[in-house]
């Protein structure tokens, strides 16, 4: 079986992000306990393992909206930060219904998770253009909506 360069990439890539930002949100910012941390990482990967691809192709077809066919930097930014909260907020706020964490904490995780990632969806922009170009794939898919 042949797998997809481009979907190793991206969900190698989300994978390594989301494993180091989420311990670190989730129990120096939130409190959440290491176990707890560690469940939330251990059930968050099937999930990147499934969406991490999907996310790739929803990030790009963001920036290509935004961007118009030419890459400029602030709309690559804009595209990322946009793509990486609509993107993995539900996605977080679902699995921690699914560790069965009580609202009031459910609700201060996702607020932090916000915040965080405000700041982080331009740095895994950068992270996931590295991960492609060292996995050999193009170094950003072609960006253009046709259609």
């Amino acid at each position: 079986m042949k797998i997809n360069s481009l979907w190793l990439a991206d969900t190698l890539a989300l994978i390594s992000f989301t494993i180091i930002t989420g311990l670190f949100i989730e129990v120096l910012i939130v409190g959440m306990t290491i176990q707890q941390s560690l469940l939330s990482r251990l059930l968050c990967q099937p999930v990147n393992i499934v969406t991490g691809r999907m996310y790739g192709i929803y990030r790009d077809k963001i920036i290509a909206k935004l961007n118009s066919g030419k890459l400029h930097k602030q709309y690559k930014v804009l595209g990322d930060i946009t793509a990486y909260i609509t993107f993995q907020l539900p996605l977080y706020v679902l699995i921690l219904f699914i560790i069965d964490m009580d609202i009031q904490n459910i609700a201060k995780a996702a607020m932090a998770q916000t915040m965080a990632l405000l700041v982080l969806g331009a740095p895994y922009g950068y992270w996931l253009t590295a991960v492609r170009k060292f996995m050999n794939t193009a170094s950003e898919p072609d960006l253009r909506i046709t259609g």
